[in-house]
């Protein structure tokens, strides 16, 4: 069975989970406290980062990225890079979005702030560097927004990675209750789609420490 090194709220991690799912391959969750560096998660990936998954033949896929270009190139379960290079392309520059520059202008600025540094070193948030990620955030969920008055789904009309990705690092902020809905309608359309995928249900079932979610977090219809 393939295992998941794995991280609750953690969006790269929620996005490795929903990438096995939406591909039917079972597989057992391992919670790893990166940030402990231990000798044997260090063994599978050296650089310590999250997710890492270990297949039934022992190969270490670090990253979702690499899990699923492998997974698709195996033609393992459903395609979710795209059919097409032009497809793909999109996919892949969607993905390096959400995964570079929305990460270090709103991920790391809120998700890191408010919940894996007081893990990591019991340090306060620090209500500037949330200010700044709250303001960003607002910046690139209009930009989703106006994609997605175009198109079906973000990299056009059919459920990619790309989908998977944004909408697992936008399930870890709205648990904690950073996105007001009401501004971005067509955003929310389809998040309600995404978040509606029998894939998504472990996700939004997770209990993350001793943080309570909005109340919305689970509804489809929100």
């Amino acid at each position: 069975m393939y295992k998941l090194y794995y991280m609750p709220l953690n969006f790269h991690c929620r996005a490795a989970r929903i990438i096995l799912l939406e591909k039917n391959i079972p597989f057992q969750i391992v919670n790893e406290p990166f940030w402990k560096r231990r000798v044997e998660f260090l063994k599978i990936n050296p650089a310590g980062d999250l997710p890492a998954v270990t297949d039934d033949d022992g190969i270490n896929i670090i990253g979702y990225e690499c899990l699923v270009e492998y997974l698709d190139e195996k033609k393992i379960g459903k395609v979710l890079l795209g059919n097409n290079p032009i497809e793909k392309l999109e996919v892949r520059r969607l993905c390096m979005w959400v995964g570079k520059k929305l990460q270090k202008e709103v991920m790391e600025n809120i998700l890191d702030e408010r919940v894996f540094n007081s893990l990591k070193d019991n340090s306060p948030p620090s209500t500037s560097i949330l200010n700044a990620g709250r303001k960003n955030l607002k910046n690139h969920l209009q930009y989703f927004d106006w994609i997605l008055g175009r198109r079906s789904f973000l990299a056009g009309d059919i459920f990619t990675v790309a989908d998977i990705v944004l909408a697992a690092a936008i399930s870890s902020l709205d648990y904690l209750s950073e996105i007001n809905w009401k501004n971005y309608e067509k955003f929310k359309n389809w998040y309600s789609v995404i978040k509606s995928r029998p894939s998504f249900r472990e996700v939004l079932e997770e209990s993350i420490y001793n943080i309570t979610p909005s109340a919305h977090y689970k509804d489809l219809d929100f």
